[in-house]
């Protein structure tokens, strides 16, 4: 645990400064009482300075109700101090997030102190470590300790809005339930490229040799991929805190839908993780202005069979607006592009048979959308 020295607070400085000038111009003018009571500051401060001794090494212990939390929601916190005065000592809590760090202060150090965080934004929040701070009576000089305690991360998911569920079909639409579909239940379907995640006992070498590439063997099981959601994550927070709002409401749409979700930026959770890892991922992303979009699209082509949503800012380029419209048309199975936020003078492209282009100004836009159109059954 590092312990700081004492300093002036800013009363403490204005202070010395006020006493300074009292002085420096008392005794010029050869006024010798102002000059003596400014002079009064300098061992004021000193004294100030001897009491406010840096708080005694604590031993801190934290914890937290739940280290997952939806946005808007809150997080209860106790923290426990073991082994440290409390005379005149405050507690604060050192909080980092995505949009920089703050202080929480918590009142005077007890014990136990239990208090409330309410994280507004999706994100990742680090808490900790404690700082401890004692001042003088005058409140003119603090010492601070930094405890050496173990920071607590907290993983705040994006909000979502409640979706008509997605049919788990699979490839080309067929029913998972049927007795044809279930016969072919771990037959070889094809290669696929590789992508992060994939079980490497799946690699098909001498094809992986001869392309040049990674290929992985897809089966019939896998290929019943419900949905495959591309997540564009070039753009700054704001665009990509609706991205991720409309992703994490897909994800939840249906408890027997199977979401493999992917970021332009590489980031990716298979459809076997299950929902909580698709929203950690989800929490976690931050924007990737320098992603290769065009390459995402490619591995969209060869990726598992089944529908497929690719998520874009309403701002984005109509030729990146085009190459996901065509990644999609080459999937021949009822996919959509959604381009979330306001929308821009440019219009466009028209997209190609089989695929929907979707635009809704917020995430609530998009999801009366989606509830109202029904896209994957034209």
């Amino acid at each position: 645990m590092a312990g700081g020295t004492p300093r002036p607070t800013r009363r403490g400085w204005g202070l010395l400064v006020s006493g300074a000038v009292l002085a420096g111009g008392g005794l010029g003018s050869g006024h010798l009482a102002p000059g003596a009571l400014g002079a009064l500051a300098f061992p004021t401060v000193a004294l100030a300075m001897a009491l406010a001794r840096p708080p005694r090494a604590a031993r801190v212990h934290r914890r937290v109700t739940n280290r997952r939390v939806r946005a808007g929601e809150s997080v209860t916190l106790i923290v426990e101090v073991g082994g440290t005065d409390t005379g005149r000592v405050t507690a604060a809590e050192r909080v980092t997030a995505s949009a920089g760090t703050f202080v929480l202060p918590l009142g005077p150090a007890r014990a136990r102190t239990r208090y409330e965080l309410t994280a507004q934004r999706r994100g990742v929040l680090e808490v900790g470590p404690l700082a401890l701070v004692r001042t003088d009576p005058l409140g003119l000089v603090r010492a601070a300790r930094r405890a050496d305690d173990e920071p607590v991360r907290l993983l705040v998911h994006p909000r979502h809005h409640t979706l008509a569920a997605l049919p788990a079909a699979g490839a080309g639409g067929r029913d998972p339930s049927s007795v044809a579909t279930r016969a072919t239940e771990g037959a070889f379907a094809g290669l696929r490229e590789h992508a992060p995640g994939d079980d490497v006992r799946r690699i098909h070498w001498r094809t992986s040799a001869r392309r040049g590439r990674l290929m992985v063997r897809e089966h019939a099981d896998s290929t019943r991929s419900g949905v495959t959601v591309l997540v564009d994550d070039r753009r700054g927070p704001a665009e990509l805190d609706d991205l991720a709002e409309v992703a994490a409401s897909i994800v939840l749409s249906g408890p027997d839908l199977p979401v493999e979700l992917r970021l332009v930026g590489g980031g990716r959770t298979p459809a076997a993780a299950g929902a909580t890892a698709h929203l950690d991922l989800l929490a976690e992303a931050t924007a990737r202005p320098g992603a290769d979009f065009a390459a995402a699209c490619a591995r969209l082509r060869s990726g598992p069979a089944g529908r497929a949503i690719v998520l874009l800012p309403a701002g984005t380029a109509a030729e990146d607006t085009a190459a996901a419209l065509g990644a999609l048309a080459a999937r021949r199975v009822p996919s959509l592009v959604a381009l979330i936020g306001a929308p821009s003078e440019a219009e466009p492209p028209a997209p190609p048979p089989g695929v929907r282009l979707l635009r809704a100004d917020t995430p609530a836009d998009f999801a009366a959308a989606w509830d109202r159109g029904r896209w994957w059954t034209r």
